[in-house]
């Protein structure tokens, strides 16, 4: 079986934070209001201008779309983008050196087409080096090897390599052991995304559509936090050398199919950003343990001191809908925004409250996420879960800073 040595640098920043509904769900929580549909791909500008090319290495700005996005008879995607300079000049002189391509799908939970989380199609196999690890998992990265085409005029193809009904045998085998599908699934929503490196301006652009009907429109697809909303601390988010800078890209790797073999915690964003963002006040470090990912070149990444600046039950500061927003004009809502307070999983919670998804804590097993709401919810056995993380203290001085 080949391996493939660590491609990516886990997360070195306090960064992000996502919804507590990514990965799975119960019935929808009373008292709480969808959040608006999900929309469609952008719509690309019109081409590029050419009165005289932009060097890429050399632009402060990228604007980068991608155009469409099919499959060639070997299951292969095709991707077609334009990029631009700050002020619409066709960037000419791209190369396959500058770009990294990922393709994901997203897939559903116990509730369908309620909440659900995205898996690569583009893995490698990470071997545990240093920590407590002592076996090799999977871990998402990018397509590479594929056929580059600069058209001369701002536009571009790439063919990936990876054929999504050929994928190599070990990281199929591997999937299996960690209870992941990688099966191309067409009727599925899937997501093509860009990172652009070599040049001082970035861009992460995204894709979503659904490959059986090529359409972009009203099709499901998760958007759980806005990257603005994550920018209000960390101004610009910049992780992995500063090149990924859209929650919509990170999603695509830090998902439930990537695990650090090293430490043996998931990477998956619900999960790791909360952990990262109560930090020092985990149960679990409370109690003496420690919360670390291991990155590039198996360097240690320890969160266990991390104190974060405000209520960690401040959801809504990062993830917000429009049944959660209340007063707020300050945020960006996204059409998942609400998940947290509306699709309580195991997962998303737990990983702030990493005491409580014992035996002694919930009565019954519970196979799945199905039936969380059905006690965490307005008028549950365990209340609502938006009213579980309400400040009293900072309502009560609202409320007497607005008389």
């Amino acid at each position: 079986m080949a391996k493939h040595a660590r491609s990516w640098l886990l997360v070195g920043l306090v960064g992000l934070l996502v919804a507590c509904g990514g990965g799975g769900g119960g019935n929808s929580a009373k008292g709480v209001e969808a959040g608006p549909p999900p929309s469609g791909s952008p719509v690309p500008p019109p081409e590029p201008e050419l009165p005289n090319p932009s060097p890429y290495r050399e632009a402060e700005k990228l604007l980068a779309y991608i155009t469409d996005v099919t499959f060639n008879d070997n299951d292969q995607a095709v991707v077609q983008f334009q990029l631009t300079d700050g002020k619409g000049i066709a960037i000419t002189d791209l190369t396959a050196d500058d770009v990294r391509f990922v393709i994901s799908k997203l897939e559903g939970s116990p509730l369908g087409n309620l909440t659900g989380t995205w898996q690569s199609y583009a893995n490698s196999i990470a071997e545990p080096e240093v920590g407590t690890g002592t076996r090799q998992r999977l871990q998402a990265g990018w397509d590479w090897g594929g056929e580059f085409t600069n058209n001369g005029n701002g536009t571009y193809t790439y063919r990936y390599a990876t054929s999504l009904t050929d994928l190599p045998q070990d990281i199929l085998e591997q999937a299996a052991v960690e209870g992941l599908n990688l099966d191309y699934e067409p009727d599925r929503t899937h997501r093509v995304s860009i990172q652009f490196d070599n040049a001082p301006g970035k861009a992460n652009p995204n894709y979503d559509w659904v490959p059986s009907t090529n359409a972009t429109d009203g099709i499901f697809t998760m958007d759980i936090a806005a990257t603005d909303n994550c920018n209000r601390c960390h101004d610009p988010l910049a992780i992995h050398g500063g090149g990924r800078r859209e929650i919509k890209y990170c999603v695509t790797c830090h998902n439930t199919g990537s695990t650090d073999p090293d430490s043996t915690n998931t990477v998956d964003m619900k999960v790791m950003i909360h952990k990262i963002h109560r930090g020092a006040n985990l149960p679990s470090v409370e109690a003496g343990g420690e919360y670390v990912i291991y990155g590039y070149k198996n360097s240690k990444h320890d969160y266990s001191n991390l104190q974060y600046p405000q209520d960690i039950r401040n959801c809504v500061n990062c993830h917000v809908g429009t049944g959660t927003v209340g007063d707020r004009k300050d945020l960006v809502l996204t059409s998942q925004g609400d998940n947290w307070a509306e699709y309580p999983t195991a997962a998303a919670c737990g990983s702030c409250h990493d005491d409580k998804l014992g035996p002694d804590d919930h009565i019954g097993s519970k196979p799945d996420d199905s039936g969380c709401a059905s006690c965490h919810s307005e008028g549950g056995r365990a209340g609502s879960v938006q009213d579980s993380h309400r400040m009293l203290v900072q309502e009560a001085r609202e409320a007497f800073e607005a008389k």
